[in-house]
């Protein structure tokens, strides 16, 4: 019985630390550039906004990385084009760090 009380606490205080990595950028972002490479993508948003991630580079307030290796980093590229060629608003969901900017794993567009 105790194994049982103390699996379910430690699985429920893993799972509090993997909900918590995730973080929201607010959706007032405007798109200014979009920097396409072999396996990730670049997108350069205005206003800033906080480091909390932690990422090492120091463009990491107004830059956010898409990893397109991934299973869904195309489409994530094909929602910042569209939102950026529609002069669309824009957020992020972004969840650790790729090329030393924070990744981004959801985008929120605002219409």
């Amino acid at each position: 019985m105790l194994n049982k009380i103390i699996s379910t606490i430690f699985l429920l205080l893993y799972v509090s630390v993997l909900n918590a990595a995730n973080e929201q950028i607010t959706p007032d972002k405007t798109i200014v550039s979009v920097h396409t490479y072999n396996n990730f993508v670049f997108v350069n948003f205005h206003p800033n906004e906080a480091n909390t991630q932690g990422c090492s580079n120091a463009d990491s307030n107004r830059r956010a990385a898409i990893d397109l290796t991934n299973g869904n980093g195309k489409e994530l590229y094909s929602a910042v084009m569209a939102a950026a060629m529609a002069s669309k608003k824009v957020g992020f969901g972004i969840n650790g760090c790729s090329n030393g900017r924070p990744l981004i794993y959801r985008i929120d567009t605002i219409f």
